[in-house]
This record gives structure tokens, sequence and C-alpha cells, in this order.
């Protein structure tokens, strides 16, 4: 089976159903110090304690009915619940392909099955990328696949080409919010069977998604740092610029973790001296301060009751979670820029 790595790497014991919140904030927030990354508590104890919120016996009932459903958005939703903690291939691919073919231009879908394809034991990683390239050609996130095969196989001629695509992509976009704003609606929309669902349970399931969804679309990256660091820098020609140029593209992502990760990259590759690097520490100043922010505001918040009733409608609005943040920051009166006297409440880090 190949393992399904997503960027915050959560260990599935951790994931059990009788988990404890701790465990999973320590597992979560390792992950992100791997990064340079601030793990918020409020995200990741959303995360713990929506990610097993029914009970098996409901929980089943509701993939088989998103199932039996049959459309689109049921179909991701059933498979992004089906594969989320599973320890082996638990038939998730098969369900996505079905909402592939059944709106193959979908963008989102796309990715989520090259995702899930990961987790198959007799999915050819290659057919679902060859899809997202076709509906999706200018994402650099297509990329990451051929970029993890030449890594393997130490393919210099194959890592370059994959650097090359994701540093001349337009985006490299994972589709968090659309993805979060399709599946949530359909799993409140079961759990009622037939009736229309309540602001609080469509809350209830909107923050389940937001978990189930992050574990499912976030990348691998494991590759582009070992080809991005070390020797491979030093001794094969233009590698530096070319992984300096792919990094900006990390950074023209849909989420923050992504965003983050391509600024970190650049500071390590940049020196923080340099006209470049100090650009880039401003850049990341703005980064960090957003990120922050958004940890403390309700859309943030792991309580129901806290949790903004309008969340799915600013999700499908924006395409991009750093924009659906800045509606939140617009709504608290927070500015969307830091302070002059801002400073972080992150453990000071190393670039």
């Amino acid at each position: 089976m190949k393992a399904l790595l997503p960027l915050v790497a959560v260990p599935a014991s951790a994931l059990a159903p009788r988990a404890h919140v701790a465990t999973v904030i320590r597992a979560a927030t390792a992950a992100f110090a791997l990064l340079g990354e601030t793990a918020t508590v409020a995200a990741m104890a959303l995360f713990a304690q929506t990610a097993y919120a029914n009970a098996a016996s409901e929980r089943s009932a509701g993939i088989d009915r998103l199932i039996a459903k049959g459309t689109p958005n049921s179909l991701a939703a059933a498979a992004a619940l089906q594969q989320f903690g599973a320890e082996s291939d638990s038939g998730a691919y098969r369900v996505v392909a079905r909402a592939v073919q059944l709106a193959p231009d979908r963008r989102d879908l796309a990715w989520l099955a090259v995702r899930l394809c990961a987790s198959s034991n007799d999915c050819d990683d290659t057919a679902p990328e060859k899809h997202l390239h076709e509906v999706d050609p200018t994402n650099g996130i297509g990329s990451t696949g051929a970029l993890t095969r030449a890594q393997r196989k130490n393919d210099l001629t194959g890592i370059d080409a994959a650097l090359t695509a994701i540093a001349n992509s337009e985006r490299f976009y994972v589709y968090f919010d659309p993805l979060v704003a399709a599946t949530a609606t359909e799993l409140a929309a079961v759990r009622q069977q037939g009736a229309a669902p309540s602001s609080k349970e469509t809350a209830r399931a909107t923050m389940e998604m937001m978990g189930v969804i992050a574990a499912s679309v976030l990348p691998p990256t494991q590759s582009f740092t070992y080809s991005c660091k070390g020797l491979a820098l030093q001794q094969v020609p233009g590698r530096l610029d070319l992984c300096r140029q792919a990094a900006k593209g990390f950074t023209r992502a849909d989420t923050f973790l992504v965003e983050g990760l391509g600024l970190s990259l650049q500071q390590q590759l940049w020196p923080l001296d340099s006209a470049a690097g100090q650009a880039i520490t401003a850049q990341r100043r703005v980064f960090q301060y957003r990120m922050e922010e958004y940890s403390r505001l309700n859309i943030s918040s792991s309580k129901l009751d806290e949790f903004p009733a309008d969340a799915l409608d600013v999700f499908r609005a924006h395409e991009r979670e750093q924009d659906a943040a800045l509606v939140y920051f617009a709504k608290a009166g927070a500015p969307a820029d830091p302070p002059a006297k801002w400073q972080s409440r992150a453990l000071p880090r190393v670039p």
C-alpha cells in the first residue's frame, strides 16, 4: 500500500475514536514545527474533537447514505470520510473516481482523486494525475507526484522537470475551501434524512469536514525538501535557482499551511541579508500575523455555538483560505496587515 502523507502527518493511532484531544494536538504541533509553523490550539482541537464526532454506526450509515445519493458532492464527502483515519485501503478511491466521472471538469474533485489514489492498493498514480493536468493545467500541485517518483529513483532530469513545472505554475491549489463547502452541505443533509438541517447541524458538519478535508488534500512535500537542500543545491547545476523559483510557486497557494511552507523554503534558500531575503522576511511577517490572528477568530473555534453561521457561504465565495480569513478580519474589525508594533507570539525559529 502506498503511504498517504498529508502535510500535517498526524499518526493514525492519534486519530482513533477514543483518542484524547491533547494527543492529536501534540502530534500536529510536531508536524507544524518541522515547517517552522505555529500549530494553533484552536485549529488542532477542532481537528481532534470533530474527526470522530459520531459513533461508528452513525458514521458508517452516513457514508452509506452519501454513496446511495450518488451525486458528485455526496460521493466526494463519502470518499473523504471513508478514508479518514484508515490505516489501509478503504475503497475510497473507487468512490471518488465515480464522482470524477460524473463531474469530469471539477478541478477540486480531480485533486481529491489524486490524493485518495495514494491510499489505494491498485491505483496507478499517473491516471488521476493525467486527468488533473487536463482540467487544471496551470496548477503546480499536479506535479508533486512526478517529483516524488523522480526523487525515489534519483532521476535528476525528472526532478528538474517537476520543479520547473511547479516554478512556472500560476497557482498551487488544493481546493480546501471549495471541498469543505461542497461536502459539509451533503453530510449535514444526509444526517437529517430529508429534513432541513439546523444551523447547529450544519456547523457541526462543517467543522468535521474541515478536519477531514485538510487531512485528505494537503500534499506530500518530503520530496521537495529532499531535492532542495544539502549536496543537491551544491552539486546539481542550476538546482538552487530552480528551487528558489519552485518555492515561490508554493506561495501561490490557497491555504495558509502551504503558503507558509513556501515562505519557509524561500527563507532557507536565500541569504536573509540579501534584498530578496529581506523581501521574503517582510512577506513572512504579514503571513504570520494573518495566520496567528485568524486562529483567534470564531471561524477557528471548536465550539458549535461560536462557529460562524455564514462559514459555508464565505467558503463558496472565496476559493482561497487566506481570502476567507480576511472576510472574518473585517467582521472582527481587525486590520488586514500587522500594526507596526505587532510581534509574533510564536516561538523564535531559524528559517
